[in-house]
């Protein structure tokens, strides 16, 4: 495919959708003469946004320059004013993230729409398809949430009763939708065009949210969900089919059950454009690799156009496409040029949407009203800076809460008497979020909005009884985060930057130390890679080295406890807890009984010494004021970077 110009195209006439089940409705008329007519439809795109809607940081209350949906609304209207033959489209993912979204699935008797769907309504967006996150507040709030919208939302692939085949199901939103639409050619002349939208979500969301959804949501495998569905929209009369894939970029080779099939499914003859997501990476771009079927450069998968435009309102997706009226075949027309690019929302470019803005403003007061709400005190500073680098004062508060709470709802069962061991993630610790994506609690008052802070997600807690050798293995995973070190090396970066950051996890009340000379024992899903390596060792439960056939308790969350039981079978945990109660609810609840929390942190785990080895590692701003909690690596800064990230050389 060839790039094309987009410069010249004419306003849109007339708007009509039809909803996926209507009946076709004829072939268009074209005009009698043998000239043929030529349409050029813009395709925009929004994902991954986590209910940032405003440039503002409710986690550290101050305003947050450069992101947000009312930034990009401002690039979204001018997208729209220089090819007015567009569609606007979100690609999931966009009712968790942040205590706006927190304090809408804690208000009661709350009237008002979501402000997340007022937002798209105000922005007129033309369809939708749900994220892995819409369900983690379980399917009444999605459903309430998804009754407001004035936009079709469509997923192919969430099921609410399977069929014997794909096409048989009843999926829980509608598979696609056709939008019958009145475009304006090149000419100038009136054409009726009919595009298919059809989303996915990752088939994963069965197992991750297994308990908010209670077997209520069945999961099909996204390509075979697609070759089940395509089929029916290009017979009822779609001229253009575009893939709404929360999805993100992998394989060409399909494999049943993959989370990242956005290649995968761009291989597929109906498609004709894929919008991409949930990896919270831009593309096109440097962040994906290039490799069979995906071209970073010019913006195709298996030759198809396709974006994915970052997280958190940090890009928007554009792919312009140019249609000609088709000679054969079942299609009235056919791609003859496309192109894909991101656009960057900038904090000075253009003034953020103001309708926006006036639309969800009573939310966003009622929100900052409700994130200020002081609960506690603590004693110490509460932060991830190093938190993936050496023991933190803020995983060892989440522990202890998780722990507590456990401890009482166990009191007087069968496993009272077991040891109760909590693990901790820092969710906020850099990565794809940016330098600003780390916790930064100063001493002091610890208000509402600091639990979304020190723990983003509306996870449920798990208690599981599991044996020492998998309590071993559990954090053997955990430190797949690292590369592996050869001594003597000078300026690795200690971490794999493939690796997210939130799979790393500790556990405080154990002792141990990581070899990184050992290669991962487990890749980030999960898979056991090097059955011989083992990086944790000297593992100790007070004091005493931890028994692997010791039954434990392990505190964890209803994500991490329903991963580990598909993919761990050497290690069934026996589940002792899953009441649904949030992990930040809990934590809430620990501070107020304490009043006062906060401790510095405990010396429970340290990279084994490999003198003459140094490392690289990043940190927020900010972070050099805790290098105390790396003093034992002789921390060294050695400048901040172009992205804002702090950098330091550690001494092992």
């Amino acid at each position: 495919m060839s790039s094309m110009s987009v410069g010249n195209c004419l306003p849109v006439s007339k708007i009509l959708d039809d909803a996926a089940g209507n009946p076709d409705v004829g072939p268009p008329a074209f005009p009698g003469d043998d000239e043929a007519p030529e349409i050029r439809l813009r395709l925009i795109a929004t994902s991954d946004l986590h209910a940032c809607l405003l440039p503002y940081d409710y986690c550290h209350d101050r305003p947050l320059p450069g992101r947000s949906l009312a930034r990009i609304a401002a690039v979204i209207a001018h997208a729209r004013a220089e090819v007015p033959n567009s569609l606007l489209f979100d690609n999931g993912d966009f009712l968790q993230g942040n205590p706006l979204a927190d304090y809408v699935a804690n208000a009661r008797r709350r009237r008002r729409p979501h402000p997340v769907i007022t937002a798209f309504n105000a922005l007129r967006y033309d369809a939708v398809t749900l994220g892995n996150h819409e369900f983690n507040y379980g399917l009444n709030f999605l459903t309430a949430a998804l009754s407001h919208a004035d936009f079709p939302v469509v997923s192919a692939n969430i099921v609410t009763r399977l069929g014997s085949s794909p096409a048989r199901d009843r999926t829980f939103v509608p598979p696609f939708t056709i939008m019958r639409r009145r475009l304006t050619d090149a000419s100038g002349r009136a054409q009726t065009l009919r595009i298919g939208v059809i989303g996915f979500a990752p088939p994963q969301i069965e197992i991750w949210d297994r308990d908010h959804l209670g077997g209520r949501i069945r999961m099909r495998d996204i390509i075979a969900a697609a070759q089940a569905w395509l089929p029916r929209l290009r017979t009822r009369g779609a001229d253009v089919i575009v893939a709404l894939a929360h999805s993100g970029i992998g394989p060409l080779d399909a494999v049943e059950g993959m989370e990242n099939a956005a290649t995968a499914l761009a291989a597929l003859p109906d498609i004709d454009a894929v919008i991409a997501g949930h990896s919270h990476v831009e593309f096109p771009g440097p962040a994906v690799a290039a490799a069979a079927a995906v071209d970073p450069v010019r913006g195709l998968l298996a030759g198809k156009p396709a974006v994915m435009p970052g997280h958190c309102g940090s890009h928007v997706g554009i792919i312009d496409l140019t249609l000609a009226r088709a000679i054969e075949g079942r299609r009235r027309w056919r791609v003859t040029a496309a192109s894909a690019r991101l656009v960057e929302g900038s904090a000075g470019a253009m003034p953020a949407a103001p309708q926006l803005r006036r639309a969800i403003s009573a939310d966003h007061r009622a929100a900052l009203a409700w994130s200020r709400r002081i609960i506690g005190h603590s004693r110490t500073p509460l932060h991830t800076h190093f938190a993936t680098t050496a023991p933190s004062a803020a995983l060892d508060l989440i522990a202890v809460a998780k722990t507590d709470h456990v401890r009482q709802a166990l009191a007087g069962t069968r496993w009272a008497d077991l040891p109760i061991l909590a693990s901790a993630t820092p969710f906020r610790s850099g990565g794809r979020g940016g330098a600003g994506n780390f916790t930064d609690i100063p001493a002091g008052p610890l208000q509402r909005r600091n639990l979304s802070d020190l723990y983003t997600f509306p996870n449920t807690i798990v208690a599981m009884v599991m044996r020492g050798a998998c309590i071993a293995d559990w954090l053997e995973q955990s430190a797949a985060l690292f590369r592996q070190i050869a001594p003597g090396d000078t300026d690795m970066p200690l971490h794999d930057t493939s690796v997210p950051s939130f799979t790393f996890e500790t556990i405080p009340a154990l002792t141990y130390a990581i070899d990184l000379s050992q290669p991962a024992r487990f890749d980030a899903d999960g898979r056991l890679i090097h059955p011989e390596a083992r990086r944790i060792l000297g593992l100790r439960l007070d004091g005493l080295p931890l028994d692997p056939d010791q039954p434990v308790v392990l505190v964890t969350n209803n994500h991490r406890a329903s991963r580990a039981i598909s993919v761990r079978p050497g290690c069934p945990p026996e589940i002792v807890l899953s009441a649904g109660t949030r992990t930040q609810d809990v934590l809430a609840g620990y501070i107020r009984r304490q009043g006062t929390v906060g401790a510095p942190p405990a010396r429970s785990w340290h990279f084994l010494p490999m003198p003459g080895t140094t490392l690289r590692i990043t940190a927020g701003p900010g972070s050099a004021s805790y290098l105390g909690d790396i003093a034992a690596y002789r921390p060294v800064p050695i400048g901040t970077g172009p992205d804002g990230f702090a950098h330091y050389r550690l001494h092992l």
